[in-house]
């Protein structure tokens, strides 16, 4: 087998400037740009060739019709206000939207989509465990033909990826949480057999009489073998960090049915290609390409990518295609592009160029040239590439037509569909130095600049808090000296009265943005600083996982946490609630209210006489990642908004106390204050209004502690949302809270900056001294215009609480009131099993609208007050039954 890393690495002559990715310190907002270019809140540009055709959801796959005037994209995403269908038929000449197809359930699964040989049927999974069979008109709209269930007696399929037997007689369907492959028999409309193949299968491709069929969870384990669960079934995984270490392809005999070899390729493989007598597949965790003989069923060629010199990993293949040309196309997930190679001597595979796309693409195929006859246009059409791009060129912003612009909310998506005529040389050129400068691989000067102490600084140890779901305009909308909208306010100065302080006495983030949309990649990109392919394409029903605080191996970046580069390179670390998915207790131990905990934290600070509803670590967090397992306090509650932030600080102050006594405070500290969240207006539960509150007074609380202790001098203090998705904001969705605290950080700053959660991890990084884990923090630059030399060591006092902390939801009020309190109720248990985005984020949104404003006021954009029945669900991550 040979290993050849092809590198893009780029002459100064091509490296040309653009106004939106080459500023220093620039201050462009998320969205659309007066160049006509896009930003977006992973810290690139985005500049997409050819046409585009935008539609709401996030496209996954795309097949293009045999007579190539037509294009089936495979649409999952659930987002709002407006509905996401399944299909989206696009016409190839005219670029436009043709037909959005709804066979009655709303989203499409996460990959398999194929028109039959002739073009006169589409066959496509939906995520509800079942394959349409729709007809197909000779203008390319479709109507339902059949629907095959598929069997579900032990549980969810997760179904995905489809291949067709050579006499298109029989549909092969991939069942991701089977680890199997299903096969249908066309001519019965029948599930007739199943055949296992190894962990978390994605996508088949048939050649001839055998299947290949990636398995993105790899092999199974050997004995002894370290491992960990995706969905239930044990993964291969690194012993530290948890992630899959193991990727395979399996090849079935479609003569016997059964699995007659498993190759070993890279890691999470995902997109598989029959071509040129090879089979080739995607390693989107690897960055690399495995070239396949199925002849002797081995990997004879690996292909490593590497954007840049010295590039770590980061650009996430997913997407392969072959032109007529014969050059191999590759969607770049995190880079925003597509790569193509053409064939040289002895079938070496020669890096040709690239092709700006939109925002994550996912999919590339080919659609043919055609002649003006057959274009039916009068007019001929170039071979074109059609890519499916993810998040497309306005997710977080407003939806056109939906009557709301005046909010604009992470879960809009928009996602797009690139029709891109195949380049020449010069425009290879141009497109190079286009995706170069979009990604920052041109300003390398910039984001390897040292903070303004130099090498050497006095900031030993970091704090990173992971807070929850606020976007900017909610908390600090009302702050006049920034980008605000006072309409727009929830949270204001009186329910926030320590982010309003610190954010007058230290610095004003009011442009930046968290790079997630919700909790299962928002904290990815908080402790990873990526979100690999796999969760990208989990949207929005999550039927493997919902990964907010881990739980799933495939979910973990081969490049590791921020806590483990630390770890590596010789620092201490302690982790308070981040990344721990369970909280449990003796068996029948009583869990207790939220009133139960507040008390105890009553108790725990010396204000209330008594004894505890349970003593403290009786309720102790459990991590799957090892690295967390091994360094957490495990008395330190996780998300859980039945217990009060008070009672978390109460736990970390203990904790603190004695490393100031012992003189040892880890390096890296990183904790979770979560009530900000709030239970959304559940009875029994806080108010809105009060849970945010309580987590504003843990943090002040938690600054004063620091800043009156010993460790003040060298000490740094990072708070964060994981992800923004609970609210509104008028300049993106995406747009949130941040806050730097140290004697090193500037006072009386309003920031204007454009800075994201990357951004915050790689300061962290650099404060800390640790190298950056993938491409993505290692371009991004610190947030260094926030820092002095000048230390002003003045410590800062909490300011108390302005409302009350334990005003609960009451129950009753009238028929609108009472249908929100049961429909919230359902999401917001007591216990040690409440999860985090459980309830429809529409529904939770709104709901917290709602019980902030008393009833009073319509949700941003809307005319009235609604019901929960009237709104536009997303289903995600569970599906809902509302009444």
């Amino acid at each position: 087998m040979r290993l050849r890393t092809t590198a893009f690495y780029l002459s100064t002559a091509l490296l040309i400037p653009l106004s939106a990715a080459a500023q220093e310190h620039p201050t462009y907002q998320v969205g659309p740009q007066a160049d006509g270019s896009f930003v977006t809140p992973t810290n690139q540009v985005v500049t997409p060739a050819g046409t585009q055709v935008n539609f709401n959801g996030r496209p996954v796959a795309v097949a293009v019709r045999p007579d190539q005037k037509t294009a089936a994209v495979l649409v999952t995403g659930g987002g709002y206000p407006l509905p996401t269908l399944p299909i989206v038929i696009v016409d190839l000449t005219t670029g436009t939207v043709k037909q959005q197809f709804n066979p009655g359930e709303t989203n499409g699964a996460y990959d398999g989509v194929l028109y039959s040989k002739d073009g006169t049927q589409l066959y496509f999974s939906q995520d509800n465990g079942r394959v349409v069979v729709a007809n197909v008109a000779p203008d390319g709209t479709l109507s339902v033909n059949t629907t095959i269930p598929l069997p579900t007696t032990s549980g969810a399929v997760n179904n995905g990826g489809l291949a067709l037997s050579a006499d298109g007689k029989t549909l092969y369907v991939v069942l991701n949480m089977r680890n199997s492959v299903g096969v249908i028999n066309l001519i019965s409309s029948q599930y007739v057999g199943t055949i296992p193949v190894q962990n978390a299968p994605k996508s088949i491709v048939v050649m001839g009489q055998h299947a290949y069929v990636s398995n993105q969870g790899g092999r199974p384990a050997n004995p002894g073998e370290y491992t960990d669960l995706s969905a239930g079934t044990p993964i291969v995984a690194d012993p530290e960090s948890a992630f899959s270490t193991t990727g395979t392809v399996s090849v079935i005999d479609l003569r016997t049915n059964a699995v007659m070899k498993n190759i070993a390729v890279g890691l999470q493989p995902t997109a598989i290609l029959a071509a040129h007598s090879l089979v080739f597949v995607a390693n989107s965790n690897s960055d690399s390409i495995s070239v396949i003989d199925p002849s002797r069923n081995e990997v004879t060629e690996t292909l490593q990518i590497q954007t840049f010199p010295g590039a770590p990993l980061g650009s996430s293949p997913n997407g392969l295609a072959l032109t007529s040309r014969n050059e191999l196309a590759v969607s770049l997930g995190a880079n925003n592009a597509i790569a193509l190679y053409r064939w040289g001597q002895d079938r070496d595979l020669v890096f040709e160029g690239f092709v700006p796309t939109a925002w994550y693409p996912s999919y590339v195929t080919v659609a043919d040239a055609q002649t003006a006859e057959q274009s039916g246009t009068g007019s001929s059409l170039p071979e074109r590439l059609i890519v499916a791009n993810t998040k497309g060129t306005a997710v977080g912003s407003a939806v056109p037509n939906t009557g709301n612009p005046s909010g604009k909310n992470t879960h809009s998506f928009v996602g797009s569909v690139s029709i891109v005529p195949l380049p020449n040389a010069s425009g290879f050129a141009t497109y190079h130095a286009q995706v170069a400068a979009n990604n920052g691989w041109n300003r390398p000067a910039e984001t390897n600049r040292p903070l303004v102490f130099g090498e050497h600084h006095p900031i030993k140890h970091v704090i990173y808090v992971i807070k929850e779901n606020r976007t900017y305009d909610q908390v600090l909308g009302d702050v006049p000296l920034g980008n605000g909208d006072p309409s727009l306010v929830q949270f204001g100065a009186q329910v926030s009265p320590n982010h309003h302080a610190l954010a007058d006495q230290y610095v004003l983030f009011d442009n930046f943005y968290d790079s997630g949309v919700l909790s299962a990649d928002g904290h990815q990109w908080a402790d990873q600083a990526i979100a690999p392919d796999y969760i990208e394409k989990q949207f929005t029903d999550f039927n493997r996982s919902y990964p907010y605080n881990g739980g799933d191996s495939l979910v973990y970046a081969p490049t590791g946490f921020l806590w483990t580069d630390a770890l590596a390179h010789g620092l201490t670390v302690r982790m308070y609630g981040e990344y721990a998915p369970s909280f449990v207790g003796p068996a029948g131990q009583p869990f207790g209210t939220w009133t139960d905990w507040y008390n105890d934290s009553l108790i725990l600070e010396g204000k209330k006489i008594g004894s505890l509803h349970v003593p403290v670590g009786t309720f102790h967090a459990v991590a799957d990642v090892p690295s967390v397992a091994q360094n957490i306090n495990p008395a330190f509650p996780i998300f859980n908004t039945g217990i009060p932030d008070q009672y978390r600080l109460d736990v970390f102050l203990a904790d603190f106390q004695q490393y100031v006594t012992n003189k040892n405070l880890p390096n890296l500290m990183v904790m979770t204050l979560c009530t900000d969240h709030t239970s959304g207006g559940s009875v029994g539960d806080p108010t809105p209004a009060s849970q945010v509150a309580d987590n504003d007074l843990a943090v002040g609380r938690l600054v004063d502690a620091v800043s009156h202790s010993p460790y003040w001098s060298e000490t740094a203090l990072f708070f964060v949302e994981d992800d923004p998705q609970a609210g509104v904001d008028h300049v993106d969705g995406h747009r949130s809270l941040a806050y730097i605290v140290s004697p090193y950080i500037r006072r009386g700053q309003v920031n204007h900056t454009y800075y994201t959660q990357i951004n915050m991890v790689r300061t962290i990084e650099e404060l800390l001294g640790l190298p950056p884990m993938n491409q993505h923090d290692q371009l991004a630059a610190p947030m260094s215009d926030a820092f002095t030399d000048r230390p002003d060591q003045t410590p800062y006092s909490f300011i108390p609480n302005q409302i009350p902390l334990d005003t609960l939801n009451a129950a009753g009020g009238n028929k609108l009131q009472k249908a929100w309190q049961k429909e919230v109720a359902r999401y917001f248990p007591q216990g040690p099993d409440q999860k985090p985005d459980i309830a429809d984020p529409n529904l939770l949104d709104h709901a917290i609208w709602y019980a902030n404003t008393n009833f009073s006021k319509p949700f941003p954009g809307e005319k009235r007050i609604l019901y929960p029945r009237e709104l536009h669900l997303t289903a995600a991550p569970g599906r809902l039954d509302l009444d």
